[in-house]
């Protein structure tokens, strides 16, 4: 596990933390860079193609000693995660409140546990991207995004980023997502506030459903419905983070780099 930087820092600015999806390679935010990278110090977590350890909270552990190494990353943090980055985004948030200003949850992984297919015994893995299934891989897309909602470029972004993954990792951290359980989790410890993306086209998991449930269970919670996304929604092209977060007024000062400053 090692923290990048999407863009060049500058310590006046808070920092804004991507945790990925089930790809793991952080990459798949550039989307949403250019709308952020004026108010933010952009950093993304990347995950390795080793095995991750067996436990939630023991990931966290070291994503937070990352943190707290990482010079760049300046205070206070807002923390995004995305689908399973949005499991590991709670968990950190649980055991570690003081850290997160605020965070923000994008079809979060967290009712992975419940869907259908995997109580049919259809092992995920089977067709999930990866080097050895590229004819299933381009069937599974339409589970993974809102196809017509990404640009060809998009398309093939998403593809390589899950093919990336070897089989072994794929399962691996489908287990860990198989044994997520937030009821698990004191969410009521989680002080900062929080924003929930739900896509209301989420073929791969009950987004909308589950983000209700977890603002049920967060102090600050708020829900916003993305009506024609699908689940890899940071890639669509008509999709703002920036102009979300403007509206739920969640963006910090805006701060221009310039050759006085």
């Amino acid at each position: 596990m090692q923290l990048v930087n999407l863009h060049p820092p500058d310590r006046r600015r808070p920092s804004l933390l991507y945790l990925p999806g089930l790809d793991g390679t952080g990459k798949l935010f550039y989307r949403q860079r250019p709308g952020l990278a004026h108010y933010f110090n952009l950093l993304a977590l990347r995950l390795t193609p080793g095995p991750l350890p067996d436990d939630w909270s023991a990931i966290a552990s070291v994503l937070h000693q990352l943190i707290q190494q990482q010079w760049e990353l300046t205070r206070p943090l807002y923390l995004c995660g995305e689908s399973f980055g949005g499991c590991l985004a709670l968990v950190y948030s649980c055991l570690y409140p003081q850290e997160v200003a605020k965070l923000i949850l994008v079809n979060p992984a967290t009712a992975f546990d419940r869907r259908p297919w995997l109580q049919w015994g259809i092992p995920l893995h089977q067709w999930l991207p990866n080097p050895l299934q590229t004819v299933t891989t381009l069937t599974g897309l339409p589970f993974l995004a809102a196809v017509e909602r990404l640009q060809p470029q998009d398309r093939r972004q998403l593809l390589n980023a899950m093919r990336s993954i070897p089989p072994a990792i794929v399962a691996q951290r489908l287990t860990l997502l198989q044994n997520f359980n937030h009821q698990g989790l004191d969410l009521g410890t989680i002080s900062a506030p929080s924003l929930i993306l739900a896509s209301q086209r989420d073929l791969l998991l009950p987004s909308v459903e589950e983000a209700h449930k977890l603002q049920a269970h967060l102090p600050k919670a708020m829900v916003k419905i993305l009506p024609h996304s699908g689940h890899a929604c940071l890639l669509e092209k008509e999709l703002s983070l920036q102009r979300i977060l403007q509206t739920a007024q969640w963006l910090p000062e805006l701060i221009l780099l310039n050759k006085n400053s």
